[in-house]
């Protein structure tokens, strides 16, 4: 086993330069990936688990120094390179703790609640907790990737990658700037997943569980970055995705592999049947589209303290989500041409954007999205139930996220 994904679990964070003589709450706190706005569970940021700190916070103490041992190693090793090695490293390890640790948190949570004997060695911990870490390095690559085609300059409440090396570039005097910050944050993207998957193969999992870690992840993954494409173009142009495509497009962009990767994830380290897998497979894709049409919601009714980017920026930029397909098939034609006139435009007013408000805060908009939520709702709680009796944590923890997605958030 790799040393940097193993030795002993630290009961305390190794500070990073940036956070100085704090824990693991106050370090994410500070930059921003855990924010705690006061108030019920529906009114915190996107992605937010603060609603089950008991339970994820011991996971994400774990989570942090394992990533931090193994890029801090990851920076040695490619300093052999060249200066831009260790540097890359430094930008995507400071990016990453910025983040909630939700898709790592549910590997441990997948493993828990299939390990049904309730022993595990020290060895199988550790793996679990370094797997944890790659499902973070695997959604900084894509985060890296996903603010360069949507043009966003900030995420987590900073400057995005390719903004930070856009503004490097700039001060050293280059011709195109942002296209080398671009080019720079695609390569940052890419050393991200490549290290991921060094920390797989490197977790000390069995060789044939990892085999089918390995596969699920690039099969994951590939599906990712088809659905992305298919998101471009649409926001690219005027088609009219009706519900079913945007459901199916959001399955395999987020829903897949933010809540069932991981998940299972867990459950291939405890070498779970294949019904425990299924189960958990519908939990998370449930879950997953639950998350996404509450982002969408939160996209258009939160804050930009919350979402970390301008609010309406899926409007401006034409994303076609289950709040565009609703406002469509709900509206007439008079509501129908202006809304037309707002998404996908780069120039639209506050006014444009709370006129979209508006109309998606209707009763009948609101219907359309409601019988989608209850359905997803359902599956995800019949999942549960279809579980065997495990730890009363683990089930209370798959509960706890279920609620979280189905509060309203306007």
């Amino acid at each position: 086993m790799r040393s940097t994904a193993g030795g002993e679990i630290p009961k305390k964070i190794t500070p990073s330069p940036d956070h100085e003589n704090c824990n693991i709450n106050s370090c994410l706190k500070q930059a921003g990936g855990l924010r705690t706005h006061g108030g019920s569970a529906a009114s915190c940021g996107r992605f937010s688990l603060i609603m089950l700190p008991a339970y994820f916070d011991p996971i994400r103490a774990r989570i942090v120094p394992a990533l931090q041992r193994f890029l801090e190693d990851k920076k040695e090793e490619l300093s052999r390179v060249n200066p831009m090695g260790p540097d890359a490293v430094q930008r995507l390890m400071e990016f990453s703790l910025r983040g909630k640790m939700i898709r790592g948190c549910l590997v441990h949570l997948g493993w828990s609640i299939c390990n049904t004997s309730g022993k595990a060695s020290v060895e199988q911990q550790l793996a679990v907790t370094a797997v944890g870490a790659a499902m973070e390095l695997f959604q900084s690559g894509l985060l890296v990737h996903d603010d360069i085609m949507d043009k966003d300059p900030v995420r987590r409440g900073r400057p995005s990658v390719f903004s930070q090396y856009a503004e490097v570039a700039d001060r050293e005097g280059h011709a195109d700037a942002q296209h080398v910050g671009h080019a720079l944050g695609i390569c940052a993207g890419d050393v991200a997943y490549f290290m991921a998957f060094e920390l797989l193969a490197t977790a000390g999992i069995l060789p044939g569980e990892l085999a089918n870690l390995l596969a699920l992840c690039a099969g994951e993954l590939s599906a990712v970055g088809v659905a992305q494409m298919q998101d471009m173009m649409w926001g690219a142009g005027r088609s009219r995705a009706g519900v079913e495509d945007i459901l199916r497009m959001y399955t395999y962009k987020t829903g897949r592999y933010s809540f069932s990767l991981p998940l299972l994830a867990g459950a291939i380290i405890a070498k779970a049947p294949a019904d425990m897998k299924a189960r958990l497979e519908t939990f998370g894709e449930s879950v997953g589209l639950l998350f996404q049409i509450r982002d969408d919601e939160l996209g258009l009714f939160g804050t930009e303290a919350e979402i970390g980017k301008p609010v309406g920026s899926d409007v401006k930029e034409g994303k076609k989500t289950i709040i565009f397909a609703s406002l469509m098939a709900a509206t007439g034609p008079a509501e129908r041409r202006r809304l037309g006139g707002i998404f996908g435009n780069p120039r639209a007013s506050e006014v444009d954007i709370e006129y979209v408000r508006s109309v998606a805060s209707s009763p009948k908009v609101r219907a359309q999205i409601d019988a989608i939520t209850v359905g997803l709702g359902k599956k995800a709680r019949a999942a549960i139930d279809g579980l065997p009796s495990g730890a009363d944590e683990d089930r209370a923890a798959m509960a706890g996220l279920l609620e979280f997605t189905t509060a309203r958030r306007h």
